[in-house]
């Protein structure tokens, strides 16, 4: 009888089937991570690529802003919001109710700037003339501007909007402006600074009604320096400010002589230890926080400044030439340092600056300067130096340490005042927005 015998299960025999289960296993894994990370990856790239088509729509939309501001700083009569004038604004009733952007969101608007007068079913972006034909960017960037005007406030509202290069994205973006008094209605003095360095060597000839009829004022200051040494300096009237013929300088020079040899020889108002009260020495915290803010009480920053100047420089080095055509007075701002020669004429009486330097401000000797000069950073003034006007100062250091002569200009002020006192333009504060009413 033949005998079965029976096989009993190995360990051995079952090995192959563990690593393929395990390997099923782990394929599957690598795989649903292979499908998620794949998934993420597109989710990655669209989101980067919404990005930057916003990135894109929304730098054209801020470049429509900027060329509103260009426009407007070139087209202040803009802001009258006279229908039939010089500009094409339209009023926002009949059919341009619903158009935009006299009707944009929620906000609705009394005029908008219509740059195409012949279309009534359209209001045109300043882009567009009578021949409709956008202006691009020079990437091709579409990039619309269109103004506004509200008759409550009297404020007038730029917008921009913006596409991306494939037409998908859009941006928005508007910036209000209102009209503002660029220069302040008080009195400016001859010299206006946190500190004065009493111990220097320096003339300053008063406003001879800077206090009021008959009370002459020198400077202006929150408190004395008298760490120097007492110095060489004195303070004195007009008509005590003579040359070496006994003349008075400012009855008998103007803007084309050198003032070189006037100085105060007559009865001085103050010198080395005897301040009196035509230096003025405000009460603590009288003096204003912000010299700069003083001069143009609704601007805090240099860039304010730069934003509504005549002319924008980096540097003084053609100053003096610029400003030798000039039969108006002019805003100038210096982003950066200005040192202007020796022996030269900057401005003149007709034509006065108002120089506004963020970096070092320094006038080199026998030079005479017309108008208020304004430094914020170090001022230095050396030998012989005359400015005609006012010299204004955030920071006083070297202020009165180089000799010069600080002559008040009657002739000079007026006509900054006539100029320039006036109303103008400014971007109201906080009132930039992307997000679309």
């Amino acid at each position: 009888m033949m005998k079965l015998n029976k096989i009993q299960p190995s360990l051995n025999n079952q090995k192959g089937v563990a690593t393929l289960l395990v390997s099923i296993i782990l394929l599957i894994g690598v795989t649903l991570i292979t499908v998620f990370a794949a998934r993420v990856g597109v989710m990655d790239q669209r989101i980067s690529a919404n990005e930057y088509r916003h990135k894109e729509a929304q730098a054209a939309a801020d470049a429509a802003l900027e060329q509103a501001a260009a426009f407007i700083n070139e087209n202040t009569g803009l802001y009258d919001g006279t229908v039939g004038g010089t500009y094409p604004w339209v009023e926002c009733v009949g059919g341009y109710t619903s158009l935009f952007p006299c009707t944009n969101g929620s906000d609705t608007y009394n005029l908008a700037y219509d740059n195409d007068l012949t279309t009534l079913t359209t209001i045109e972006p300043l882009q567009l003339g009578a021949t409709p034909t956008a202006v691009d960017l020079s990437s091709g960037v579409v990039s619309n501007t269109y103004l506004t005007y509200t008759n409550s406030g009297n404020v007038m509202t730029a917008i921009g909007t913006g596409e991306s290069l494939d037409g998908t994205g859009n941006a928005y973006a508007q910036i209000s402006y209102t009209q503002i008094t660029l220069l302040t209605s008080e009195e400016v003095p001859p010299v206006m600074t946190p500190i004065i360095e009493l111990g220097g060597t320096f003339t300053i000839v008063a406003d001879p009604n800077g206090g009021g009829k008959g009370v002459p004022v020198s400077a202006w200051v929150a408190t004395f320096d008298t760490s120097g040494g007492l110095g060489s300096w004195q303070t004195c009237q007009l008509d005590a400010f003579l040359d070496n013929s006994g003349d008075i300088c400012s009855e008998t020079l103007d803007d084309t002589d050198s003032w070189k040899f006037c100085d105060c020889d007559g009865d001085k108002l103050s010198e080395p230890g005897n301040v009196n009260y035509d230096i003025v020495q405000a009460d603590p915290g009288d003096f204003p926080a912000s010299v700069l803010s003083y001069l143009f009480p609704n601007f805090d920053s240099f860039q304010d400044v730069v934003n509504i100047a005549d002319v924008e420089l980096t540097n003084c080095s053609g100053l003096q030439a610029l400003a030798s055509g000039w039969s108006t007075s002019k805003i100038v701002t210096v982003d950066g340092d200005c040192t202007m020669p020796s022996n030269s004429i900057i401005g003149s009486r007709d034509g006065p600056l108002i120089l506004v330097v963020s970096g070092h401000l320094k006038i080199n000797a026998n030079s005479d300067f017309y108008g208020i000069a304004l430094g914020l950073s170090d001022v230095t003034l050396n030998g012989g130096v005359k400015v005609h006007g006012s010299l204004l100062a955030e920071d006083s250091t070297k202020l009165t340490t180089g000799g010069y002569a600080q002559v008040y200009d009657e002739f000079v002020l007026g006509s900054i005042v006539e100029d320039l006192s006036n109303l103008g333009l400014a971007k109201q504060k906080y009132s930039w927005t992307d997000i679309q009413p």
